[in-house]
Parts: C-alpha cells; sequence; structure tokens
C-alpha cells in the first residue's frame, strides 16, 4: 500500500508541472536515497526521463550533471525542481553532504524514442 500511494502522489507531481510532463507516459520510477553515481548511462531507457530531489543537504550540492557534448556539462539544481534529461547521456550526481532522496520518472518498455539532445524543457 505505501509503494501505490508514492506511485501515485510522485505520478500527481509530475502530471502538475507541465503539459509536456504531464503527456509523459513514463513505464518505470525510481526512488532513491543518498545516490551516488559515478558518469554512467542508463542503458534500459528510451526515452528521456524527468528527475527532482529532496532533503536536508548541502546548498549547492547534490546537482545533476549531464554531459551536453564532450565540452559542455550543464549541473541542475533539482532540489524541489523537476529537470528533463536524456539518460541516454552521460550524467551523474555531484557531491552533496547531508540527506538526498531523488525521484526518477523513465520510461523502458514502449517504443523508442531517437537520443537527439541531453537536455529538454520540462
Amino acid at each position: 500500500a505505501v509503494r501505490r500511494r508514492v506511485w501515485e502522489l510522485s505520478e500527481a507531481l509530475l502530471r502538475a508541472a507541465s503539459p509536456k510532463a504531464a503527456g509523459f507516459a513514463f513505464t518505470a520510477m525510481a526512488v532513491s536515497k543518498n545516490f551516488r553515481g559515478s558518469p554512467h548511462v542508463d542503458k534500459n531507457d528510451i526515452s528521456v526521463q524527468y528527475a527532482l530531489s529532496l532533503g536536508e543537504f548541502v546548498e549547492g550540492g547534490g546537482k545533476l550533471c549531464v554531459e551536453e557534448s564532450a565540452s559542455v556539462v550543464r549541473a541542475f539544481d533539482t532540489r524541489g525542481r523537476l529537470v528533463c534529461i536524456d539518460g541516454r547521456f552521460p550524467h551523474w550526481v555531484s557531491g552533496y553532504v547531508g540527506e538526498r532522496y531523488s525521484v526518477i520518472f523513465y520510461r523502458s518498455s514502449g517504443e523508442e524514442d531517437p537520443s537527439t539532445c541531453a537536455v529538454h524543457e520540462v
């Protein structure tokens, strides 16, 4: 019952974010606590993903970093903010101190969308 409620509340948050986010047909959601990952690509993603973070972590840390090209990395403050990236591009979370939760909405089944750019409008 708790997992279902987390799913419902998270889905409501996504649907309220923007018309584009409301129309995103995600098939999976990842909720993590204190995730610290090195640069990686999400091999199971077949489309963009929406991400946000919550918690009590030091200002300026815990940003979602995305490699747009070999020479351009963008860092997004996702604390209480939804961002849309393509997880098929290299990305990671910058270092932080404190407690950080992340919620990621993604699609791993269905028709694959072309991977054209790393960062998308919400």
